[in-house]
C-alpha cells in the first residue's frame, strides 16, 4: 500500500543510493535541484530497479515541500472497490465497518509529495479519479458532503512505454498530459560504465557495516564480470548481489565470482568488459565535444562526425543524450526530446 516518511532538511544532492561519475548519471543529477524547484508535476521514466523511487523521494527532499510528507502508493496494488476511500478517504458510517473517518492519500501527502509507482499499471478507474482531482485541485470524502481543496505534488513513476499506451488507448492521453509536465528519463545501469563499481562498493559496504566486518574489496575478476553484465534488474539487483556476497556467501577479505548469486554472465564479458567499457565512454565522450563545438545542432554534428543524422540520434539514444539537450533536458515538458 503506501509508505509515509518525513524527510530530512533540504541540502544538496547527496543520497548514497544516487551515486554515479558517468556522465549520463551527472546530467540526470544536474537536473534535480531545478526539477525540485518548480513545483511541477513529475513523470519519472527507466526500468525496473533503475532507481524510480530513490529520484522521487531527492526531488521532494529538494523541494520546498521537504518538511511535508511524502507518500508512496503502487498503482497495481488497490482494487478498483477501495480506490476512492484510498484516494479520498471516507467518512464516518459511509459504509459498513467505517466506524471512523480515515484520512487518503491524498489527505496524507497534503502540501507534500504523493509519488504513484507504477502508474502504467493504473486501472481505468483510477485513471478516471486522478484525473479529476488534479484537474479541479479538491476531493470529497467517501460519505462526506464537504469538498476539500488539496495542495499535493504528484510524482509519478513507470518502466512501461505510456506514449504507446496512449495510442492503443490502454492509457488516458489527458491524464498522460498531466502527469508529464516534467519529464525524467533514468539510464539504465548498463549504460552506466563504471558506476557498476561505484554502487557496487557502497552496498558491499552498506552489508558488512550490518555484519559488524570491514568491507571486503572487489576480485579484478568479478569487477570485469560486474561491468560486463547487461544488469536487467539494474541498481536493485547489483544490490540484491552485493548483500548476498556479504551476508549469505560469507565473502570477507575481498568479493570474488565464487561469493556472487548465480548469474547468466556473458561469455564474453571477462574478456571484453573493460575495453568495452572504455571504447562506450570515448565514444560517448565524441558525442559530447561535438555537440557542444556546434551548438547542439545535430546536423552539424552529425556531419562533422561523418556520421548520418539518423546515425547520430541512434548513438545519442544510446547514450542518453537525446534528452540532454540544453533547454530539452529535464523541463522539456509534454513533447520532450530531440
Amino acid at each position: 500500500m503506501e509508505r509515509r516518511m518525513k524527510e530530512e532538511p533540504r541540502r544538496e544532492c547527496a543520497t548514497a543510493e544516487l551515486l554515479g561519475e558517468s556522465p549520463v548519471w551527472r546530467e540526470v543529477c544536474s537536473t534535480l535541484l531545478r526539477v525540485a524547484e518548480s513545483d511541477l508535476p513529475v513523470l519519472v521514466l527507466g526500468e525496473t530497479g533503475s532507481g524510480k523511487e530513490l529520484v522521487a523521494r531527492e526531488v521532494h527532499r529538494l523541494s520546498t515541500r521537504s518538511t511535508r510528507a511524502f507518500v508512496a502508493h503502487n498503482c497495481g496494488a488497490t482494487p478498483d472497490t477501495l480506490i476512492e476511500s484510498e484516494l479520498f478517504g471516507h467518512a464516518r458510517g459511509a459504509f459498513t465497518g467505517a466506524v471512523a473517518d480515515r484520512n487518503g492519500l491524498f489527505d496524507e501527502a497534503d502540501r507534500g509529495t504523493l509519488f504513484l509507482d507504477e502508474i502504467g499499471d493504473a486501472s481505468g478507474l483510477l485513471q478516471m479519479k486522478l484525473l479529476r482531482v488534479l484537474q479541479e485541485g479538491e476531493a470529497r470524502r467517501v460519505g462526506d458532503t464537504r469538498v476539500r481543496r488539496l495542495d499535493v505534488r504528484v510524482i509519478s513513476a513507470t518502466h512501461r512505454g505510456l506514449e504507446d499506451a496512449v495510442a492503443v488507448g490502454g492509457f488516458r492521453a489527458d491524464l498522460y498530459y498531466r502527469l508529464n509536465a516534467v519529464r525524467l528519463r533514468l539510464p539504465p545501469l548498463r549504460e552506466r560504465g563504471h558506476d557498476v563499481l561505484v554502487l557496487a562498493r557502497h552496498f558491499i559496504a552498506r552489508a558488512a557495516a550490518a555484519c559488524g566486518i570491514d568491507a571486503p574489496a572487489i576480485a579484478p575478476e568479478l569487477a570485469q564480470r560486474l561491468l560486463g553484465y547487461r544488469w536487467p534488474g539494474n541498481v536493485r539487483e547489483l544490490a540484491n548481489g552485493c548483500a548476498y556476497a556479504v551476508r549469505v556467501a560469507g565473502a570477507r577479505v575481498q568479493v570474488a565470482v565464487a561469493h556472487w548469486p548465480e548469474t547468466p554472465w556473458e561469455p564474453d564479458a571477462v574478456a571484453a568488459s573493460g575495453l568495452h567499457a572504455e571504447t562506450r565512454a570515448l565514444e560517448e565522450r565524441r558525442l559530447r565535444e561535438a555537440l557542444e563545438r556546434t551548438r547542439w545542432n545535430k546536423s552539424r554534428a552529425a556531419r562533422a562526425l561523418g556520421l548520418s543524422r539518423q546515425g547520430l540520434l541512434k548513438k545519442l539514444r544510446r547514450y542518453g543524450l537525446v534528452d540532454a539537450t540544453p533547454g530539452a533536458s529535464a523541463l522539456d515538458g509534454p513533447a520532450g526530446g530531440p
